[in-house]
């Protein structure tokens, strides 16, 4: 291994080969220390040097984990398995390369933030969609890997429908430049479809052309305290009906999760003198004033008894609170020394409530003493759905396994699945085979296997052997 180390080291300049020993914060992620032996951390600068290491890697039968900013929660950035993997980070490739107005494109790097390429776009009065709360340190490139959605999904849609073209390094080394900013193109297969959400088992997505849009000039924000969960299709229809396209968010929030935001962060100002059980953050964006439309829709909601209590945003300040607490929505924070049972569902967004609840009841049924939490992006339909409960539950293993088999089950009735945006990684590798049929499958096994026929990219993740 060492020899191996050092004739990668003697073909890139200083700084791209770590060893081992240097590896840091690469091989590790929200599950801990990665399962698998870390070779090397190759941090490349160019595509030209990604193609090399690549190539390398390929004569070598080198297992390559492809790597952005590593905030998933599939396990999908680390090695896994038995074998010594190369990490692939793509963290110093980071320029935005051209932004065009005119086209409302952007040219850049895998390895540039989010929330880096949010801010440049304002700069020309234009969005780039795709947000959620690790815009800070997720990578452009890992949401084109996952095909990202979070909060701006009912609006633009995914960051499959803000994929213009890629720049994609394949197993072998060779390269191949789909960076076309075209919005027709029907001269063959759309290759780059195949590379979205393929989690880095593909090839290595080095440079994207995005598609951006005009920058809403106001955002207006309320969050609503839900009469009843079953009122949630109610709402859906009433703020379709009241704000059409300028509704950008819709957002569910469990009392429970807003309760325990505001006990841990103090600095968060409460929405409501009691916590209601349910409430549902919306936001109206437009070049022009929403606040009527937003009061409208208040109103109504109240007379037709969907909502019981409601505040309207004032200013930024109130309105980046109401979305603070939203972000603090994320369960693992709040359950120490308890086990997470985990579930990114999609659902059609009119069965959501009845999701939810027969999904409590069946946590209750098949794991007595745990408790249930559910999040919703309620314009998609994805419900991020989880159960905590005292690992030292006798036969809890048992129990766990039982759970997570119904709601899979339950998810799947609705015609639903179990991975809504959040990707597949290693986690829910087995899960996911569940819910495809032999045919598709089957077609899926296939291309992994015309495009990486040694099985060397991401092994263990999205697709098994």
């Amino acid at each position: 291994m060492s020899e191996i180390l050092q004739s990668f080291r003697s073909e890139f300049p200083e700084g791209v080969i770590l060893p081992p020993a240097e590896a840091g914060s690469y091989t590790s992620d929200i599950y801990g220390e990665a399962e698998a032996p870390c070779l090397m951390v190759a941090r490349p600068t160019s595509t030209d040097e990604v193609s090399r290491l690549l190539r390398m890697c390929h004569d070598r039968a080198l297992p390559v984990v492809p790597q952005g900013g590593n905030t998933n929660v599939c396990r999908m950035a680390v090695p896994t398995g038995t074998l010594p993997a190369v990490v692939l980070s793509l963290g110093r490739m980071t320029r935005i390369e051209s932004l065009d107005p005119q086209a409302a494109t952007v040219t850049v790097q895998a390895g540039c933030l989010i929330q880096t390429l949010q801010e440049a776009a304002l700069d020309r009065d234009l969005l780039f969609a795709p947000d959620w709360g690790a815009r800070g340190s997720a990578t452009v490139g890992g949401a084109v890997g996952t095909n990202g959605g979070g909060l701006n999904v009912l609006r633009y849609g995914t960051t499959r429908e803000q994929v213009l073209g890629l720049e994609v390094v394949l197993p072998d080394g060779r390269v191949w430049n789909g960076l076309r900013a075209l919005t027709k193109d029907n001269s063959g297969y759309d290759l780059k479809q195949l590379f979205i959400g393929s989690e880095g088992s593909l090839g290595i997505v080095t440079r994207i052309v995005f598609r951006l849009h005009p920058a809403p000039r106001v955002n207006r924000s309320m969050m609503v305290a839900l009469s009843d969960l079953n009122r949630l299709p109610d709402l859906m229809i009433l703020a379709r009906r009241k704000a059409g396209r300028l509704l950008s968010a819709v957002e569910l929030l469990p009392g429970l999760g807003v309760s325990m935001a505001l006990e841990r962060y103090p600095d968060l100002r409460r929405p409501f003198e009691t916590i209601p059980p349910w409430s549902v953050l919306i936001r109206l964006s437009d070049t022009a004033e929403v606040e009527p439309m937003l009061l409208d829709l208040f109103e109504v909601g109240l007379e037709d008894d969907i909502f019981s209590d409601g505040v309207l945003a004032q200013s930024v300040a109130q309105d980046r609170n109401l979305w603070e607490i939203r972000e603090q929505m994320m369960p693992h924070q709040y359950f120490p020394g308890m086990t997470m049972l985990k579930w990114d569902v999609s659902v059609p967004v009119g069965r959501i409530a009845e999701f939810i609840a027969r999904a409590d009841a069946l946590v209750a049924e098949t794991c007595p003493g745990a408790t249930p939490y559910a999040v919703s992006h309620v314009g998609d339909g994805n419900v991020h759905y989880s159960a905590f409960a005292d690992p030292a539950t006798p036969g809890f293993e048992t129990m766990k396994q039982e759970t997570l088999r119904t709601i899979d089950e339950l998810i799947w009735s609705f015609g639903g699945s179990v991975i809504a945006e959040h990707g597949v990684g290693s986690v829910f590798v087995d899960r996911m085979r569940d819910q495809k049929s032999d045919v598709e499958y089957a077609i899926q096994q296939g291309i992994k296997r015309l495009i990486d026929p040694g099985g060397l990219m991401n092994p263990g993740k999205l697709i098994s052997d």
